[in-house]
């Protein structure tokens, strides 16, 4: 009897090591999400184009390394981002955020754009 529970118990921890799946997905890359809303009102800013830079300067001097539009949630989808600290900013608005990005990981950030006066055209 002892023989066979041992053997039961040994059977059961050899399946679930042969049939469990193998963490070998070697991720790189990860995406980020950039929800943007009117911080008076809670309502998404849509058709509003988001920039990504890779420090504050080339935000501010237009060097982007991608850009994207809001859909009609507000968002702005960047997929296959390598890991970095990104500045985001919008066309229209003066308001800014920067978030630290992940390989294999899916974030998402709240951008609230409060300020009522647009930008100058450059």
């Amino acid at each position: 009897m002892k023989k066979n529970v041992f053997f039961l118990f040994a059977l059961v921890m050899l399946s679930g090591i042969l049939f469990s799946p193998a963490c070998t997905k070697n991720e790189t890359t990860g995406t980020l999400t950039i929800y943007v809303s009117d911080f008076y009102t809670g309502l998404p800013i849509i058709n509003e184009q988001v920039y990504l830079a890779t420090s504050y300067v080339n935000m501010q001097q237009g060097i982007y390394v991608a850009t994207g539009w809001t859909d009609y949630n507000g968002m702005a989808f960047f997929g296959s981002i390598s890991p970095a600290t990104y500045w985001y900013d919008t066309q229209d608005w003066q308001d800014w955020g920067a978030i630290k990005t992940f390989a294999g990981v899916d974030q998402y950030v709240f951008l609230y754009v409060n300020t009522q006066a647009k930008k100058a055209v450059k």
